[in-house]
This record gives C-alpha cells, sequence and structure tokens, in this order.
C-alpha cells in the first residue's frame, strides 16, 4: 500500500466498521477468505524518542479438528523497525464483553493513534480527528490487538458455528491458535511475550495464559486492565458493594 493511503484511513475505518460489532451479527464467508495483510510505515514520539514503525492489518485462518477452515481472525500489529526480535516485547491486546472488538484499546488507549475525545462529556458527531497517542506502549513493546471471532472484522467461514467460539474455552483456544500462528510466521517464539487483556479480556487471559504454557509457549507477564475474575463482584446484591 502507498504511503499516500494515510494511518487516519484505515483507522477511521477500524472506527466506523469495527465499533460496536456484536458476535451474534457478524456475518460468515460460505467460503475461506485468503490470508492477507495491508503496511503501512509511520513514525511517532514517544517520551522523547522518535519511533519508526509499521502497521500492519491482516487476517489469519483458524483451523479446526480436520484442517478445515473455521474463521478468519482480524488483527492490526505495530512493530518498531529496525528491531531486534530476539530482545523486542511483542504483547497481544484485546477487550472483552464478551463480544466486544478490540477497538476500545486500539484506538482508545495504547495504540500509537487515538481518537480525540472530550474530557467528561459526550463526543459530537463526526468528523472524529486522530492524533500521535503519547500514551501508546509502543516505545516498550510491539502491540498486536485482535478481534474475537465475531467482532471486528473477525469472522466465522466455511461451515463453522458460533458454538466452536463462543464459549470460556471456546474463545481461549481460538486466542491460543492464533497467537501460535501469529508468533511462526513472524518469527516471534524466542520474543519476551506478553497478554494485555481489559475486562472479560482479563478472565480470558488468565485461561489462555494457562492454555498456551500447557502447549509449550512461556510468557514473560500478563497485564490486567479492569480486572474481572471474580463475576460476582459485578452483582450488586444481597449488600454486595464492590460494583
Amino acid at each position: 500500500m502507498k504511503k499516500a493511503h494515510s494511518f487516519a484511513a484505515l483507522a477511521a475505518a477500524l472506527v466506523v466498521l469495527c465499533c460496536g460489532a456484536s458476535a451474534t451479527a457478524a456475518p460468515r464467508s460460505a467460503m475461506a477468505p485468503p490470508e492477507r495483510t495491508v503496511t503501512t510505515r509511520h513514525s511517532i514520539a514517544i517520551n522523547g524518542e522518535a519511533i519508526s514503525y509499521t502497521a500492519t492489518a491482516g487476517t489469519v485462518l483458524l483451523r479446526g479438528e480436520r484442517h478445515e477452515p473455521i474463521a478468519s481472525v482480524f488483527y492490526v500489529a505495530y512493530t518498531k523497525e529496525g528491531a531486534t526480535p530476539l530482545t523486542r516485547a511483542v504483547t497481544f491486546c484485546y477487550n472483552g464483553g464478551p463480544g466486544s472488538s478490540t477497538i476500545w484499546l486500539h484506538m482508545g488507549s495504547i495504540g500509537p493513534k487515538r481518537v480525540v475525545t472530550p474530557d467528561a462529556q459526550a463526543a459530537g458527531a463526526a468528523p472524529f480527528a486522530l492524533v500521535d497517542n503519547p500514551y501508546s506502549l509502543l516505545d516498550k513493546t510491539d502491540l498486536v490487538f485482535v478481534d474475537a471471532v465475531g467482532t471486528g472484522f473477525s469472522r466465522l467461514v466455511g461451515k463453522a458455528s458460533g458454538k466452536s467460539f463462543w464459549g470460556v474455552d471456546e474463545d481461549v483456544r481460538a486466542f491460543g491458535q492464533f497467537i501460535e500462528r501469529y508468533v511462526t510466521r513472524y518469527g516471534r517464539w524466542n520474543s519476551p511475550k506478553f497478554l494485555f487483556g481489559e475486562s472479560y479480556g482479563t478472565t480470558r487471559s488468565a485461561n489462555l495464559v494457562n492454555y498456551l504454557q500447557n502447549r509449550g509457549m512461556t510468557f514473560n507477564g500478563v497485564v490486567l486492565v479492569s480486572t474481572v475474575l471474580n463475576f460476582a463482584t459485578l452483582i450488586p446484591q444481597n449488600g454486595n458493594d464492590l460494583p
């Protein structure tokens, strides 16, 4: 993709098409689409450091027990140019819901661009502005934002059904397969690796790190944001004031 195809256009498309996508509304592809990637190059200043990075929007096919394609998972990765994979960390980021795309962490929290919103009041109508995000974690780690199957641009394909993904263990297997495929494709098995989950994504992380470590992939850390590990803390009854 030519540099003239700006990051702003990509991000605006993500805001319009990913935000608010639900697991039940996502259409499926009758046939498995090819895996695709589109890359652009950018730079940002974080904590006084100029960082050149590559943005990659892509898809990874997940496969079932008979190696048949069952889902196309969409991700956006930001990788620092010139970094050594042996020492450069990679962090897999996702929101929760369950049933939420990862637009919130991506464009509202730790990605290299963020949508400008007013403080303590509702945002107005479009057009929306994008600016560099000085609070991005890109100075410390490469970032891979992953949409759960049925959210954002991640879709069921072939003869797969939602019950293969929309459960606690099913969700973890899908994310585990994606991460295994990603680190294999991009040669990141020996990189320091982290999981970064928000809300239900913290529940996912607790299960996912155990799942992947039992399959031979070790992690250097897990980040839990808006932690939900005990769901009783969300139910305001019987004098429970934790919510």
